[in-house]
């Protein structure tokens, strides 16, 4: 794939909002254009702040109505008097809020600029905070020393810090969820705060009367028509008499939004205000409907343009099963796949899964056409830890091999794989689409063997760990590892081409093109490997919204058999990236360079990547 295609593709989606955004107008006549910014309605190009110092101007940008002109042809601020006054008067009640008691709003300005654009200037003086000197917490219960300890640590308001008004009022919820959480649904708080003025300094004083111990009650469903009953209550993981626990309560809300069969999901606690300890859980739920069609379509250097398209049948033959069919395509797969889910198999964590399909593979040393089926258990072991073990049986049919054939890479020929695979998904980030915090690691493995009919013989594994550390305004930092190996068994002195691993591309190492880094055959084609290592660490940083920035290095080598890897053979890449964060997740043009090319160079030494979500 020219990288030219990617390059134009990412500047036909891009360049005309930046040269919206950054151009000036043109000049004219004067005497016309005057007339013609008399016409026209202001337009807010920028919105400053002089004087701020403890709360940050983007902060401030958000309480406001009147909002700043990002991009020319597309979208419009326009300057409205009123609401901007309006917007004036709440800049003071918003630092209130915020603990500044004696903030003044000393002018504002508004500059023109070229053409109808105006800038706004808001000069305001914040003066001292007031500060919590004192947070007295008193409560009673069977352990109010050890429940206190652990509820003051967890308020918004603690001593030697800025009081805060919706810090304040958040204290009376933080306290009714820890007990709920306790047994104690019943709680009653009562808060004051002193606050003085004159030497900024405030006292927040809270008491708890815990009430009694309650109890889970009855369980009243409503609402659903085809969606059984039993389908919403075996979700839940508490039972009728067991001790209240309202994080419970919010793991049911969950669980059963996670059905997807349901687009309204409520849980009401009844009986709080009346004298019993006994408390009746009223579900509501709005069912969704039960089949679904979804289309998508995308662009990436590697595959080129690539669409999708996929039905799903949601409570399939009743019990909450699920049945899918995808279809894909794009330069490199063309698949059709079917999927098949019953949840709650052997346990209530549990989930059967089959999947099966047809696959083409177009790469670039062969093609490859799969016929298979993939049948594996999976289970949640914790929160967050999802685990399979399964059978895996697949017919492939190679042809169109460029690289000098082996005996093992045999145009025509069929090989059949059967398989035992188990893996493990660990997840622990905010966000799949674009993760700023938390950690993944996932882990493959799949044997191979003539005991159980596979004409290939061999161990695969595979281990990948990712970080995602936020850097305050900075943005967020990013890494990667991952290692993998094969190793042939039993009579297999070989692995065929489509088990083995390549490297290089957008989401491997940026300074290679798709899989061009490892052993390559004589006219440069990639031939692949029994071993792979591969890392990256990647700064992602804001410009301007919705625009980000990225600087990373890559790494990665593989080697043509296993025990074979040298680090003296690493390869090392080094480039920058630009993100549009889109509904769709970011669409990511990057640019990477080779450090230490491998001689002689048989490609260019820079590579462009176009493509939608981040390189991992």
């Amino acid at each position: 794939m020219d990288f030219k295609i990617a390059a134009k593709a990412f500047l036909v989606l891009l360049l005309p909002l930046l040269w919206a955004d950054c151009l000036p107008a043109a000049e004219g006549d004067q005497s016309q254009a005057s007339e013609n910014k008399q016409k026209a309605q202001l337009q807010v190009r920028e919105i400053r702040f002089e004087g701020n110092i403890s709360i940050s101007s983007s902060e401030l940008k958000k309480i406001l109505s009147t909002k700043e002109r990002k991009f020319r042809w597309f979208f419009k601020s326009p300057l409205d008097e009123k609401v901007f006054s309006e917007d004036l008067e709440r800049i003071p009640k918003y630092y209130i809020s915020q603990g500044f008691y004696h903030m003044r709003l000393l002018s504002h300005e508004i500059e023109p600029l070229v053409g109808n654009n105006v800038r706004i200037i808001i000069r305001v003086e914040e003066g001292p905070p007031m500060i919590t000197s004192e947070v007295d917490l008193k409560m009673d219960g069977p352990s109010p020393e050890k429940w206190r300890k652990e509820l003051i640590k967890l308020f918004p308001i603690q001593k030697g810090k800025r009081f805060t008004s919706p810090g304040y009022s958040e204290i009376d919820r933080i306290s009714r969820v820890f007990l709920a959480q306790r047994g104690y649904p019943k709680a009653k708080t009562d808060m004051r705060a002193r606050l003085d003025k004159g030497s900024n300094l405030g006292i927040v004083t809270v008491e708890i009367e815990v009430g009694p111990v309650c109890t889970f009650g009855p369980v009243h469903v409503e609402g659903n028509e085809a969606i059984s009953t039993k389908i919403i209550t075996r979700e839940l993981k508490f039972q009728e008499g067991e001790r209240f626990d309202g994080a419970k309560i919010e793991t049911a809300r969950q669980r059963l939004f996670a059905l997807d069969l349901f687009q309204f999901v409520d849980i009401t606690v009844e009986d709080l205000d009346k004298d019993t300890t006994v408390l009746p859980i009223r579900i509501l739920v709005k069912e969704s409907k039960k089949q679904t069609v979804r289309l998508g379509v995308g662009y990436g250097t590697d595959d080129q343009f690539r669409g999708q398209a996929q039905y799903e049948i949601r409570d399939f033959l009743g019990e909450g099963r699920l049945l899918q069919v995808n279809v894909k395509a794009s330069a490199i797969v063309q698949m059709v796949e079917g999927r098949f889910i019953q949840p709650y198999f052997m346990n209530t964590e549990g989930s059967l899964i089959v999947d099966g399909g047809v696959m083409r593979e177009s790469q670039i040393s062969y093609e490859n056409l799969k016929e298979y089926i993939r049948p594996k258990y999976e289970f949640k072991l914790v929160d967050g830890l999802v685990s399979y073990v399964g059978y895996n049986f697949e017919a492939n049919y190679l042809g169109n091999v460029v690289i000098p054939p082996t005996p093992t890479d045999q145009e025509h020929q069929a090989y059949y794989v059967s398989s035992i695979i188990s893996g493990n998904t660990w997840d622990r980030v905010d966000s799949l689409l674009d993760p700023k915090k938390g950690w993944r690691v996932l882990q493959n493995l799949e044997w191979a063997s003539s005991y159980i009919g596979s004409g290939v013989d061999y161990l695969k594994l595979t281990l990948e760990g990712r970080g995602y550390l936020p850097a305050f305004s900075f943005g967020t930092l990013a890494a990667k590892i991952k290692c993998g190996g094969i190793e042939p068994l039993e009579q297999t002195t070989e692995v065929p081409i489509f088990k083995r691993f390549f490297s290089g591309g957008t989401d491997s190492v940026r300074g290679y093109p798709y899989q061009k880094l490892g052993p390559l055959a004589s006219d440069g084609n990639p031939i692949g490997g029994m071993e792979v290592v591969e890392g990256s660490l990647e700064w992602r940083f804001p410009i301007k919204s919705p625009l980000e920035g990225a600087v990373f290095s890559d790494f990665g080598n593989v080697a043509p058999a296993i025990g074979n890897l040298s680090w003296g053979d690493t390869r090392y890449t080094a480039g920058v990236g630009l993100r549009y964060l889109s509904i769709v997740g970011p669409l990511r043009f990057d640019v990477g360079y080779e450090l230490n090319p491998p001689e002689p160079r048989s490609f260019a030494p820079y590579q462009f990547h176009f493509s939608i979500g981040q390189a991992f």
